[in-house]
């Protein structure tokens, strides 16, 4: 079973990334845009949240900071599901409070990031995902990075535990670790 989410996903990211191009800048820019915007969302489906962290009937809460095209790609997936969860999305202003977040998409428009901003204003528990520069190294846990077309993710685990989240094997795999 584990080699079958493995490939399944694998096949996903391959997918995603098999569609990058370079033809024009503005179509790639927005291609991007959604590739990333369906990559975060698959990658969630891969991570554990303590128990205590929300109910059983609660949606899953995507929030943004900063602005970018992946922004408005996310906002397009509005209504998706993830293990039978609801996602919804709530953008975020300075000053930043992640009470009720779940998930924090952080633009690369972003500048100052810490672990104090990312983790100090609301969720403990809360999911960090950019694709911004030494994203791992400001204190965020999944980093976005784009190498010769292709989309791949770095993972934190430090602060995945320090948070009590838990990232399922089969993204491990596939992802790049950092500690």
């Amino acid at each position: 079973m584990l080699q079958r989410i493995v490939a399944l996903v694998g096949f996903s990211v391959v997918m995603l990334c098999a569609s990058l191009s370079t033809s024009h800048a503005q179509t790639d820019l927005s291609r991007e845009a959604r590739i990333q915007a369906v990559l975060i969302l698959r990658l969630i489906k891969f991570v554990e949240w303590p128990a205590d962290s929300m109910t059983r009937t609660e949606s899953l809460q995507v929030c943004i900071w900063g602005e970018s095209p992946t922004e408005i790609a996310l906002q397009s997936l509005q209504n998706q599901k993830i293990r039978e969860r609801d996602i919804r999305f709530k953008k975020l202003t300075l000053p930043l409070d992640t009470r009720g977040c779940h998930v924090l998409y952080v633009s690369n428009t972003v500048r100052d990031v810490s672990p104090a901003l990312l983790y100090g204003s609301g969720s403990n528990a809360l999911l960090t995902i950019s694709d911004m520069p030494d994203f791992n190294k400001r204190g965020g846990i999944i980093a976005l990075v784009r190498k010769d077309n292709r989309i791949g993710f770095e993972i934190q685990l430090r602060y995945a535990r320090e948070h009590g989240l838990q990232i399922g094997a089969p993204l491990l795999e596939l992802a790049r670790v950092v500690d």
